[in-house]
């Protein structure tokens, strides 16, 4: 009897397709294995999702598949339903959410131990001369390669051409110019698994900390899945309450996941779990393709205790799965911000539920999620107030840490008195006092770059990208202003084009904050963490190292510092600009403050010296502002809850966000008001899905142009489903399925429950 295959291809097209399995594969297409199968006039690569004797519907004649990938399954049955699960739930195809599943490197095969590398093929001195005659006509090119010199003149192509916003053709074309030379570079395995590290034994617990622990190891010995919000105040220990519950997991023969929301987390993490665990594997970023192969085919075959990552980690294929750790689950990272548009928080949920079910897994046992902050995310918390998800509290910083004491700027106040200032008289006593004590400084401000508006004093314009509507930001150091949307890059120009005026810098950055440091500190020594500095491989653990070691005195950075860190000798946190996201036209913009606000405070205080934070803002009495200086989540949930309810935004309802953009502003709008009316029910009666009506529970918002309404050359608008409950996103989804694929002047980008408006 005839076998079909149920493929999935990795493409925006809704369904299933049937291939016949040929007689010399019937063994071995199972599901779980990649085929290649014909596709209209191409071949590609499919996952196989199931196989089964029903023939196709009548008429339609089953092509053969070509040939099989695998020997034996890359994902298994745990994985395939996930993946279903969030294609039902982001409005795209089973196939695209495969695809996100499974790493880059394991979809092209073993790479190999090697990796192929550009490095400069002229002298460093210069470049600034080639990267000035490029500028003229071949503007990729001389970006490609000024930051190639930046980083050092040598980098992973993949890795820049990241970084330089190209294709590998300026790459080549620097090459044949002689500028660039290609190398083959043989790949070590991942530097954190290398380092020797020294075993560490289990504390002994605080009773806040046992009774947590405690909570959530009988929950999973009662079966089923449990998800659990632990909300400690930082410094109060919920690593070791992680490691301890990881521990009797794996003990009972099952494996762990922790999930971080910055690369920046993963060395001390990864450190913190070698130290208690032999077998703990690493997925992020940052890892080559060989790496980050290797990586996973460890963890497929059950050899890592505990796979630590990014949020694509919750796809690891873990055989036994007992718990998923999301530390620091506030942060909006773990939201993909392309197909799939998956939140990592909700596929932890889902997945333990599935690997509590799995046959396989009847031990008795269960699978739990902890979902581990100092500041909750408002639908964590309002899950945890309803039931729906358990809340656990830390209340207390272990060994009898005590929160720092805060002194609070008023940067309107400052400036009256002495001018624009960013480093306040305050804040340089207390760094000067910090120093003198032999204590470490923290400096935080969530914006990178020297300045982030040239303005023109005399007609009062600024300079813009000319491919997105926003402000260049000027890099100093690099002399350049650089969008950070396109990633359009040009020397700063001197005079307005307008007036012929000299621009004026406005606004500053995380550079310009480091130079007026060095200025005013010349004995300190001075690191800075952001993007900019942070790109190079191994640059992340090599300023932390640094900074654990006392060899650096001052660290300045963006909210890659903001969590998760411990270092006992920070003696003073001073915020720099408390409020500089407050005011964005984003529902989120007050919680992000108050998230932010109160990560950061909690960098201090935990050694014996204890410790103070000063913080600069230019509206010190806002409430997420003043919640966030005293840690005080109840009493920021309780006004924003309020706020939200009243607006019927999440967690009271849910969000779909619709956006057309196109290289003409009239066939985005005219393709994003086709969706609203077909959504609205205003559309031709034959168009709809579901009926012809409105849907209920669901208003749409919109067109309206986005916030940023051109990036990339691309017209950007935009509408907002509000849904009352899950079912209205379902009938959304539903009614714009197979509507928002590609088009010919337009495209159409869905996003579900969405972490930011802009």
């Amino acid at each position: 009897m005839p076998r079909y295959a149920r493929v999935a291809p990795p493409l925006p097209v809704e369904g299933l397709f049937s291939y016949l399995v040929p007689e010399a594969l019937l063994d071995r297409v199972v599901p779980g294995v990649r085929v290649t199968v014909p596709f209209g006039r191409q071949k590609l690569q499919a996952m196989c999702v199931a196989v089964d004797d029903a023939p196709p519907p009548e008429g339609i004649t089953p092509k053969p598949i070509s040939a099989l990938l695998e020997d034996e399954p890359l994902i298994d049955e745990e994985v395939l339903q996930l993946a279903g699960w969030v294609a039902k739930h982001t409005g795209c195809t089973w196939g695209e959410a495969l695809d996100a599943a499974l790493p880059r490197a394991v979809k092209i095969g073993n790479p190999g131990r090697r990796v192929r590398h550009a490095r400069l093929a002229i002298d460093a001195h210069a470049v600034p001369g080639v990267v000035k005659q490029l500028l003229e006509k071949h503007e990729k090119q001389a970006r490609a390669l000024r930051i190639l010199a930046d980083r050092g003149g040598d980098l992973p192509v993949r890795e820049l051409m990241s970084l330089a916003h190209v294709s590998d053709s300026p790459l080549k074309s620097l090459v044949k110019l002689g500028f660039l030379e290609f190398a083959s570079v043989r790949v070590e395995h991942d530097p954190m698994l290398r380092m020797p590290v020294a075993r560490t034994e289990p504390l002994q617990l605080t009773p806040d900390q046992a009774s947590v622990t405690g909570a959530m190891i009988d929950a999973f010995e009662a079966g089923g899945s449990e998800t659990f919000v632990l909300q400690g105040v930082t410094g109060s220990g919920k690593t070791e309450v992680y490691l301890q519950l990881l521990r009797h997991v794996i003990d009972a023969g099952r494996q762990g996941i922790v999930l971080v929301p910055e690369i920046a987390l993963t060395p001390q993490t990864v450190k913190r779990f070698r130290e208690r665990f032999e077998q703990v594997a690493v997925l992020h970023s940052h890892l080559t393709d060989a790496e980050r192969a290797d990586q996973w085919r460890r963890i497929r075959r059950g050899e890592a205790q505990v796979v630590v990552g990014a949020r694509s980690a919750v796809f690891a294929p873990v055989p036994r799965l007992g718990c998923i750790v999301v530390d620091e689950e506030h942060e909006t990272t773990f939201k993909q911000q392309n197909v799939p548009r998956y939140h990592a928080r909700e596929v932890a949920v889902e997945r333990a539920r599935l690997a509590a079910a799995r046959v396989d897994g009847a031990d008795g046992r269960g699978a739990v999620v902890v979902l581990g902050t100092a500041t909750p995310s408002l639908e964590a918390t309002h899950r945890a107030r309803t039931g729906l998800y358990t809340r656990l509290l830390l209340p207390e910083r272990v060994a009898g840490g005590v929160l720092p004491d805060v002194h609070v700027v008023d940067l309107t106040v400052e400036e009256r008195r002495k001018g624009y200032t960013f480093l306040s008289d305050p804040l340089r006593a207390a760094i000067e006092d910090a120093l003198g004590r032999g204590g470490q400084v923290i400096l935080f401000l969530n914006r990178r770059g020297w300045a982030s508006v040239l303005m023109c004093p005399t007609c009062r314009g600024s300079l813009k990208c000319p491919s997105c509507e926003v402000s260049m930001t000027l890099h100093q150091r690099a002399v350049r202003v650089i969008c950070h949307y396109c990633g359009h890059e040009e020397p700063p120009p001197e005079r307005c084009a307008t007036c012929d005026k000299p621009f004026t810098a406005l606004s500053f950055g995380t550079e310009k904050v480091e130079d007026e440091v060095r200025r005013s500190f010349p004995r300190a020594l001075v690191a800075r963490m952001d993007s900019d500095t942070m790109s190079g491989r191994g640059a992340h653990a090599s300023v932390l190292d640094r900074f654990a070691e006392r060899k650096v005195d001052l660290l300045i950075g963006t909210q890659m510092i903001a969590k998760g860190l411990d270092f006992p000798n920070t003696l003073l946190v001073g915020v720099i600009c408390a409020d500089s996201a407050l005011f964005l036209p984003d529902y989120r913009a007050a919680e992000r403050t108050y998230q932010l606000l109160a990560q950061v405070v909690g960098r201090t205080g935990r050694g014996p010296k204890g410790g103070r934070v000063v913080v600069q803002a230019y509206d010190p009495r806002h409430y997420s502002v003043t919640c966030g200086m005293r840690q005080d989540q109840e009493a920021f949930a309780a006004r924003e809850l309020a706020e939200r309810e009243a607006a019927g935004y999440p967690p009271f309802g849910r969000l779909v966000r619709v956006i057309a953009q196109a290289p003409e502003a009239p066939d985005a709008v005219k393709r994003l008001t086709e969706l609203t009316d077909l959504l609205r029910g205003d559309a031709a009666e034959g168009a709809l899905v579901g009926g012809a009506g409105p849907i209920d529970g669901v208003t749409v918002l919109g067109p309206a142009p986005a916030p940023i309404p051109r990036i990339n050359k691309q017209y950007r608008f935009h509408a907002v489903c509000k849904c009352h409950d899950d079912a209205g996103v379902e009938h959304v989804l539903a009614r714009l399925a197979g509507k928002t694929g590609p088009a010919r002047r337009a495209r159409v980008l869905l996003d579900v429950d969405p972490v930011t408006m802009l």
